[in-house]
């Protein structure tokens, strides 16, 4: 295990050095990055009943947001180019792939200055996988993905187990962004029988994928919604999201009684409606 992750690592070293330099990473040179990607591809590979190792075909590199100078501002072209160098190290190691590896450049400020975190997963089991190599394919309706998740912040995970999730900055949303450039109700997902579909729902801010703003988009594992200032990471996987992300807990508790009526017969209101918003919203 050990001569091969050694191996592996210095494959990438090689490989990702000139795509890694385009990138505005100050202090962390190809070997750190190498590093953390190699560890992260053992651990997370599986095997199919061949014995044959898989790798995991989704990537997130996060960093401290001062540690990039401006993240946002490196193009696709050098994302899209580290994940064709990844495919080809391995390919020469000995790795299978389910599908054409994505990896996704991220900031997280709850990292400390010099940390790096990789976070891998599968978009696909390799055991299905392999069993479609054997058996002709056949077109039937696809049901909505299992164990689908989004990654919040990446740092968060929040398990996508119901047919429709609305995303936004009141409390009776299911999932809340306490972000005040989020509107109230700024996005839902909906299952369909290809997949889950985000809508953005005439939100202020508007929503991105990928960097590109979305009226409706049918989402695919390793896609990076931006909602205002929060990026979600959209996954799928049969064992379930990334261990290293703990479930998704709402910032605050929505009220149990909205309009509970206080001794003196006046409404209270709810703390986190108490704040100032754009009617236009």
């Amino acid at each position: 295990m050990e001569d091969r992750l050694a191996v592996l690592e210095a494959a990438l070293k090689d490989s990702l050095r000139s795509s890694l330099e385009q990138l505005p990473w100050h202090t962390f040179s190809a070997s750190v990055v190498s590093r953390h990607l190699a560890k992260e591809i053992i651990e997370c590979s599986r095997k199919d009943k061949a014995g044959r190792d898989f790798a995991p075909d989704q990537y997130t590199l996060s960093i401290h947001p001062r540690e990039t100078g401006e993240l946002q501002s490196s193009p696709p072209e050098v994302q899209n180019q580290l994940a064709s160098d990844l495919h080809e190290v391995l390919k020469e190691i000995g790795f299978l792939i389910a599908k054409e590896p994505h990896i996704t450049l991220a900031t997280d400020p709850t990292l400390s200055m010099g940390e790096i975190r990789v976070i891998a997963w599968h978009s696909s089991d390799p055991l299905e996988f392999t069993d479609e190599q054997k058996v002709p394919a056949v077109e039937t309706a696809e049901q909505p993905p299992l164990n689908a998740f989004l990654v919040v912040e990446g740092k968060r995970h929040y398990p996508l187990d119901k047919d429709l999730v609305t995303i936004g900055r009141l409390p009776n949303n299911d999932l809340i962004l306490n972000d005040p450039h989020v509107s109230r109700r700024h996005a839902q997902l909906k299952s369909s029988e290809n997949g889950f579909i985000i809508e953005d729902l005439k939100s202020t801010a508007g929503t991105l994928v990928n960097r590109r703003r979305v009226k409706r988009h049918r989402l695919r594992p390793g896609d990076v919604i931006s909602i205002a200032r929060v990026q979600l990471i959209y996954g799928e996987d049969p064992g379930g999201p990334p261990e290293v992300t703990p479930p998704y807990a709402p910032p605050f508790k929505p009220p149990s009684d909205r309009h509970k009526v206080t001794p003196l017969n006046l409404k209270t209101i709810p703390q986190e409606n108490t704040r100032t918003f754009d009617l236009n919203e």
